[in-house]
């Protein structure tokens, strides 16, 4: 007999299982629980775990020594074509083809936010794209970090920036293109000439003597932002960091994004 407990506050459905005397032998071996005795089953269902999304798959990726799992992510997707943060809806670069990718909706954000407190804070933004390769693949992002915090240091030594805006996005699509880092940085327009001297040191901040940290072209790789129209095409590059393909292929306590944390000045 299965009895439901009607559910009055919302909260926890109660569904209580019996099994009664129904004068045939149960079908399983030799019990110490006599076959006429009735056993309650409490059973307690939470209408928020129903409610709740089904994660994401896990799926495998085989390195050369062990095999890695992906780490299961639940954060919202969209595949639209534009989003809107605050008062501005920009286009998103979700590919050029019939299917759409998939873009996380929580790091678009991310990025919108730095990049506007950017615009706000400068009269002009001076918008860099650079992608950053490493030659094994991680358990952790520390190499990134490091170079965040050194690239930090000589900027703000050479050029007097007070703040220093950046995203990255970490991926791997396997052996053929391995681990890298979609890395974006947010500055002062008004103290910047040229691109010419941040890509300097940038490459002696990511390259190591011993080698295996590389960095890749990128088309139009900078943007100085002063207007809506530049502020448009900025962010359509910048979204592409939000993609999904590529991430997930680390440890738990490993990031597969992270930003800046300016304040508007």
């Amino acid at each position: 007999m299965r009895e439901i407990a009607p559910n009055i506050t919302g909260g926890l459905c109660l569904a209580v299982n019996a099994y009664e005397k129904r004068g045939e032998a149960l079908a399983v071996g030799a019990s110490l629980i006599s076959e006429t005795a009735i056993i309650p089953r409490l059973l307690i269902i939470s209408n928020n775990e129903i409610n709740k999304p089904l994660p994401v798959i896990d799926k495998q990726i085989v390195n050369a020594s062990k095999v890695i799992k992906r780490t299961i992510n639940r954060k919202q997707i969209t595949r639209g074509d534009t989003f809107t943060h605050g008062d501005v809806t920009y286009r998103i670069n979700n590919g050029k083809g019939k299917v759409k990718l998939g873009l996380y909706v929580e790091t678009l954000r991310s990025i919108a936010e730095q990049f506007q407190i950017a615009l706000e804070s400068w009269r002009r933004v001076f918008v860099l794209r650079v992608e950053l390769h490493q030659s094994y693949k991680s358990d952790n992002s520390e190499a990134v970090a490091k170079f965040i915090k050194g690239l930090g240091q000589k900027l703000k030594r050479e050029y007097g920036f007070k703040q220093i805006g950046y995203c990255w996005a970490r991926e791997y699509h396997g052996k053929g293109k391995g681990q890298h880092y979609h890395f974006a940085l947010f500055l002062d327009g008004n103290r910047i000439r040229h691109s010419s001297r941040i890509n300097e040191i940038i490459r002696k901040a990511w390259q190591r003597p011993t080698g295996g940290y590389t960095i890749g072209k990128i088309k139009r790789p900078y943007y100085m932002v002063d207007d809506k129209k530049m502020e448009q095409e900025a962010m359509y590059r910048l979204t592409y960091l939000a993609k999904v393909r590529g991430k997930g292929h680390r440890p738990p306590q490993a990031k597969d994004f992270q930003c800046s944390r300016m304040k508007a000045i």
